[in-house]
């Protein structure tokens, strides 16, 4: 069910793949070689996929005497984002566990010389990496658990959540959970690992029900507070059902711009992103950032142009020919200070223009 590929696969899909890349780093004196993607394009995936390219998520190698490969998780798709995912390839299929989809940070154990060092899809230095370090160090249980796996030649596969590294839900905690227990030779997944995290301590994501596919689509209607859930059917096909309350936070929350700060604050709207972001998070401190900054030139601009719309033509010309907006004090001495606000949505609608006004360039 599931290729595992050796270095030298990866090496061959990313040499013959503009979607896959490699990052060659060093880590303790080790050499490191990760392979992810830049796009999610099914066409890719499947061109490589006798070399092995679903797994390359995050894949890792650590050289010591030979390259150690140490896997994540398998690539798999939303509910109708990609052919074979569709509600009508998946609808007669029989689901054989449900587990909440976690909204976090995807961190993989990596183990050097007998010790574990935790990773991000393509980080050892990432600030969630480090802090699920020191984590693991607070919680002997987690350490220990880990080292039991390895010795079985497994790897358990952990989400971190933060109110800090809030991605879009915002559990309102620090946490590391365990999400997926795969055999490193093979890459089954142990279907059961709930059972032993459960006697030992360890946090893992929440059991659902088991459904059926249609019935989970209809719960994602109206389910609050988690991001859906990856299904799994008979055959070990994955699949992520994701709410219509995750959707909307998604929308607002998945990577936020500048221009899309802009607007809200223009448009009246900014509690559509202070509702529903922590205000520890790195996402909230950014939105107040920007705000502030804009807020400071549009009211200076203003204030600004309300004086020169009172100046004599001449003067107005003198005073203005030369400075930066002077297209917007002109519009508004010969239309209005009521242009106002529309010239200053026009000309930061895109990035390129957010980006020119605030000065972040």
């Amino acid at each position: 069910m599931f290729y595992l590929p050796t270095k030298e696969e990866c090496d061959y899909i990313v040499e013959n793949s503009k979607q896959f890349f490699r990052k060659e780093d060093a880590f303790l004196d080790k050499q490191v070689a990760i392979y992810h993607y830049k796009q999610a394009k099914f066409e890719e995936f499947e061109k490589f996929k006798d070399k092995g390219s679903y797994e390359l998520r995050g894949l890792t190698f650590v050289k010591d005497k030979e390259w150690r490969r140490f896997i994540a998780l398998h690539k798999f798709f939303e509910l109708n984002q990609a052919p074979g995912w569709m509600e009508e390839d998946l609808k007669n299929k029989k689901i054989i566990k449900a587990v909440e989809k976690i909204d976090g940070s995807l961190l993989q154990p990596v183990l050097i010389d007998g010790k574990i060092y935790f990773k991000t899809k393509l980080s050892f230095e990432a600030y969630q990496a480090k802090r699920a370090n020191e984590m693991m160090l607070e919680n002997p249980h987690i350490k220990q658990y880990i080292l039991d796996k390895f010795k079985e030649n497994k790897i358990p596969i952990f989400e971190y959540i933060s109110p800090k590294s809030q991605v879009v839900m915002d559990y309102g905690k620090e946490d590391l959970i365990l999400i997926q227990v795969r055999d490193l030779n093979t890459g089954e997944y142990d279907l059961e690992f709930e059972k032993e995290a459960e006697k030992r301590g360890i946090k893992y994501a929440k059991e659902f029900e088991v459904k059926s596919l249609e019935e989970f689509i209809k719960l994602a209607e109206t389910k609050k507070g988690i991001e859906g859930w990856v299904l799994i059917f008979e055959d070990l096909q994955f699949v992520k059902v994701k709410t219509k309350e995750y959707l909307r936070r998604h929308k607002l929350l998945g990577k936020i711009q500048p221009h899309e700060i802009v607007a809200a604050v223009l448009e009246k709207r900014e509690h559509e992103y202070k509702d529903i972001l922590n205000k520890k998070s790195e996402k909230y401190e950014y939105f107040i950032e920007i705000e502030k900054k804009f807020l400071k030139k549009y009211n200076d601009l203003k204030k600004e142009a309300k004086k020169a719309i009172k100046l004599p033509k001449k003067e107005f010309k003198k005073r203005y020919a030369n400075h930066s907006y002077y297209e917007l004090f002109a519009m508004c001495k010969n239309k209005g200070m009521e242009e106002f606000d529309g010239w200053i949505k026009k000309h930061t609608a895109r990035l390129k223009g957010a980006k020119k006004f605030l000065e972040l360039d």
